[in-house]
């Protein structure tokens, strides 16, 4: 399901708020990956937000259509599902 989906069916989850929460936690994704997500979505006009892109990424995981490895896939549903069950046990940032 893709992110929006999910964001449309639980109202107390916003992107905004699930961006704040993966901004906090970026520190968790460790060697090259941040690199290759940067790689596949950085568009030079537009100012690039790391967090967004990793959702980005999910959305094209959700659709079969990525180019990261299984691990990195792996990783990035990983990532974003344990900011979104943050978000939805209510833990604001910094108080997890």
């Amino acid at each position: 399901m893709k992110i929006k989906e999910l964001i449309y069916k639980t109202p107390e989850m916003t992107e905004g708020k699930l961006l704040e929460i993966m901004n906090s936690h970026l520190d968790w994704i460790k060697g090259d990956l941040k690199e290759r997500i940067c790689e596949l979505h950085k568009d030079p006009s537009k100012p690039f937000d790391l967090s967004q892109a990793f959702l980005d990424e999910y959305d094209v995981i959700q659709d079969k259509k990525s180019y990261l490895t299984k691990s990195q896939r792996d990783v990035v549903v990983g990532f974003v599902g344990t900011c979104m069950i943050l978000m939805t046990k209510g833990k604001e940032v910094g108080n997890e």
